[in-house]
């Protein structure tokens, strides 16, 4: 099972629909503790305006909302957003049902943060959605997302665009597109889309794994 399939299962293994206090902590990775936490973002996120793209159960964006932000966790399956207003709405978090492009064209507060944990950025094509991430973010802005890494079963692919099949809570099995590049494509797609890189992480989860299996990459509004 690679990193990506470990994450959907996780995702889809959530229990019963019930309150959940927030988790201690952000994760990068399809395994806990593994590399940085919600720092990357800054050291006082209070009051701060946070976006997640493929926000899920809703884990981190709760998790970000205890830390103080203002956070909207947006995801384009309507059982995740249902299933993260039930683990946490009432903690205060805002969770939208909608396509990551869509609620970045259509949102115009800037934002100081957006991020995405195998979320919709890898799953949309990136020129579009970092584009979109880009206008979006204000000055100083950060985006930090981590996608599956492409060398994680040691080559990495011959095509960019690569084809999942997926379990949605319904059971319905679906195929999805995944943008699957080198972490040399992605840093030059950041650019393009005006943002500065401000780090490139090959994690290894689980920490003894062969080749890295999350690719985490941030970058900074001029």
């Amino acid at each position: 099972m690679d990193a990506w399939d470990a994450h959907a299962a996780q995702r889809l293994a959530e229990g019963p629909l019930r309150p959940l206090d927030p988790p201690a902590r952000m994760e990068w990775t399809q395994r806990p503790g593994i590399g940085p936490g919600a720092e990357i973002l800054g050291d006082d996120l209070a009051g701060r305006r946070v976006v997640e793209l493929g926000c899920g159960p809703g884990h981190n964006a709760a998790h970000l909302t205890s830390l103080g932000a203002k956070v909207t966790g947006v995801d384009r399956s309507k059982g995740q957003i249902q299933r993260a207003c039930a683990h946490y709405g009432h903690h205060g978090t805002e969770f939208v049902h909608s396509r990551a492009l869509g609620y970045l064209t259509r949102e115009s507060e800037r934002l100081d943060a957006i991020v995405s944990v195998f979320g919709a950025i890898g799953l949309d094509e990136p020129s579009k959605l970092l584009g979109a991430c880009s206008r979006s973010l204000g000055r100083k802005g950060v985006l930090a997302f981590s996608v599956p890494h492409p060398q994680r079963t040691g080559t990495i692919p011959v095509s960019p665009r690569t084809h999942d099949r997926m379990t949605s809570l319904d059971g319905t099995a679906a195929t999805v597109d995944r943008w699957d590049i080198d972490p040399a494509a992605w840093v030059r797609a950041v650019n393009r889309a005006g943002l500065l890189i401000t780090g490139v992480h090959n994690l290894f989860a689980p920490a003894d794994a062969r080749w890295p299996t999350t690719l985490l990459i941030t970058a900074r509004k001029p």
